[in-house]
């Protein structure tokens, strides 16, 4: 249900500043400075937090640098059209490129490379996916956060998802906020999207799991696990099996089921092949998809 793949892991940044800044485990950064660092690609498009980064508005950038990595770290979940960034890539003659993204972008690049689309597809080189059920709308801040909660986004420093929207605040406070009051805040496009597990991705990757200071990762193409290997041999990651998280495995079919279910049925019907029906509730009515 979560694609095909050549290994499943549980993966840390082995340096603690790329671990710390990065969201779980750090994986992503450590993956772009190493790729950097060792003549893959020139740059990655990626997002950044608008300004000094109190407005929590994402957009599309580039990183050519360990600074500049670990300056787009963290996640944020409202959306970000990291492809966009292939302008001021090209504008400043980066030829190798990888792309950072959710689902509905990290299959952009194979439909390019499968359609021929050549020019504008190959400067792209590495296709990272991030682990995504949805988005939400930028509005999500003042009118759920601050207005029932009193929640300022100036002052939030992190968020994360974890069976609830989590928000750590300046002052060290920390809340959780119930996802069914996320959900009419959810981006219209998410809505139909079959695709949790970035399938199109040389490697997938995101914080599912019990362990905050772990990612997963679904290493995909033999490009993801070639550079995955070298990572681990050489110390840049730390890295164990999949399956010693139980929970995390459990969630990662989960969540791609619950999104395939989503695919519309006027659609291409193959999306939905093998994909289980929902339990039906104790008084017999089907659970609404979200």
């Amino acid at each position: 249900m979560y694609g095909q793949y050549r290994q499943l892991l549980l993966v840390r940044a082995a340096d603690d500043e790329t671990h710390k800044k990065g969201q779980d485990g750090g994986f992503v950064g450590a993956m772009l400075i190493w790729l950097l660092q060792h003549d893959y690609i020139d740059a990655a498009l990626t997002s950044f937090l608008e300004g000094d980064g109190t407005s929590w508005k994402a957009k599309p950038g580039i990183a050519r640098t360990r600074e500049e990595v670990l300056a787009s770290s963290g996640s944020r979940y409202t959306y970000s059209a990291n492809t966009l960034a292939i302008k001021e890539a090209a504008e400043a003659g980066l030829q190798r490129i990888a792309l950072v993204g959710m689902s509905c972008q990290s299959s952009v690049l194979p439909v390019m490379w499968t359609r021929k689309a050549g020019k504008i597809g190959k400067p792209f080189l590495f296709n990272i996916g991030l682990l995504c059920s949805k988005t939400f709308d930028d509005a999500i801040f003042e009118e759920l956060f601050l207005a029932k909660y009193g929640l300022k986004k100036e002052d939030m420093v992190k968020m994360n998802i974890k069976g609830a929207f989590q928000i750590w605040m300046r002052d060290g406070s920390f809340h959780e906020i119930d996802l069914k009051e996320c959900h009419q805040w959810t981006r219209e496009g998410c809505k139909m999207c079959p695709d949790f597990a970035a399938e199109h991705a040389d490697i997938s990757t995101g914080g599912i799991g019990e362990d905050n200071d772990w990612t997963l990762c679904v290493v995909r193409t033999e490009l993801g696990e070639e550079v995955m290997n070298r990572m681990i041999k050489d110390g840049s990651v730390v890295a164990r099996p999949a399956e010693a998280d139980e929970k995390a495995m459990k969630l990662l079919r989960l969540l791609s089921v619950v999104s395939r279910r989503r695919w519309p049925d006027f659609a291409e019907t193959s999306v939905k092949i093998g994909v289980p029906p929902p339990k039906k509730k104790a008084d017999g009515t089907a659970p609404a998809a979200h």
